[in-house]
């Protein structure tokens, strides 16, 4: 009943759509869909549209219909997908995107152009609702507008998509924020500098990924997004999970433990960070603007 960044997984090995003739996602059973699987999913249609495939999604239960009318979801793909029931309306949300504090639509990002008032929103909400000092939420907004901009600087005809909800209450807040592509994927980018044709799965790409200096670039300074999520996920002990082509690692940072997986292939990288409500240091903070 809950479609998240994990069981996301289990969900799509059911189907293993890029290897099976599969061109329908059946969450009529779904209740709860949280942003990382929004962005997977909005990924995952994209990259099978490309290939010709006539797609359907099914849905039963009407809060989670309004949802992701409310959510941007059905908007990024209503003209490539089929929805179920057919009547899903999302024109009477158009006039309140944006208008949530606590939510940012699935956006899709094309050019880095469209991140900046996308990051100011992260900061204001890691600032006001999580209580972030301020340059603690500047550290965390920096890391996500790289991850966006390898979306787009590392691949060619795709695009990325971005979607954040902040969920509880008080003390109890958190906020999940998802980023995915449909691109070349982990392994492939970094193989493109000679330094790293040593790479021979999706995971070592992974565990790759997550040191500094690492890029398709000969440059080390470079390739330092994914180093940098996880060091901000190790200081707010959050929860990240890197998904690439068959392999994914998730990172409890409150643990200070990762697991690896395989999983069914999709295309390009798919990442995902939690974090939770902190006390704030500096009160004096007032610029809440990158």
């Amino acid at each position: 009943e809950k479609l998240d960044a994990v069981s996301f997984d289990n969900f799509i090995a059911q189907i293993d759509p890029f290897k099976n003739d599969v061109d329908v996602f059946d969450l009529s059973v779904v209740k709860f869909i949280s942003p990382a699987a929004l962005v997977q999913l909005s990924a995952t249609c994209y990259a099978l549209k490309e290939k010709g495939r006539e797609l359907k999604i099914i849905f039963d239960d009407p809060a989670v219909c309004s949802y992701l009318a409310r959510a941007g979801f059905v908007s990024i793909l209503k003209s490539l997908v089929k929805f179920e029931p057919q009547d899903i309306e999302d024109s009477i949300y158009n006039h309140l995107r944006g208008s949530n504090p606590l939510l940012i639509e699935v956006t899709k990002i094309e050019k880095g152009t469209e991140l900046p008032n996308l990051l100011n929103k992260i900061v204001s909400v890691l600032r006001h609702r999580l209580k972030y000092r301020k340059y603690d939420a500047f550290d965390v907004a920096t890391v996500i507008s790289e991850i966006c901009q390898n979306t787009f600087d590392h691949n060619k005809s795709t695009c990325g998509f971005l979607a954040m909800q902040v969920y509880g209450k008080g003390t109890k807040r958190f906020l999940e924020i998802g980023v995915a592509d449909y691109g070349d994927g982990l392994s492939k980018t970094l193989q493109r500098n000679p330094k790293n044709k040593g790479i021979k799965s999706d995971l070592a790409a992974i565990d790759f990924a997550i040191k500094p200096g690492t890029s398709e670039h000969d440059d080390p300074t470079r390739g330092t997004g994914l180093y940098h999520l996880l060091e901000i996920a190790y200081k707010y002990e959050g929860a990240v999970q890197i998904r690439s082509g068959e392999g994914k690692v998730r990172y409890r940072m409150d643990m200070r433990q990762g697991w690896k997986a395989p999983v069914a292939y999709i295309p390009g990288v798919q990442i995902a960070l939690s974090l939770g409500h902190k006390k704030r240091v500096d009160k004096s903070d007032k610029d809440d603007t990158l």
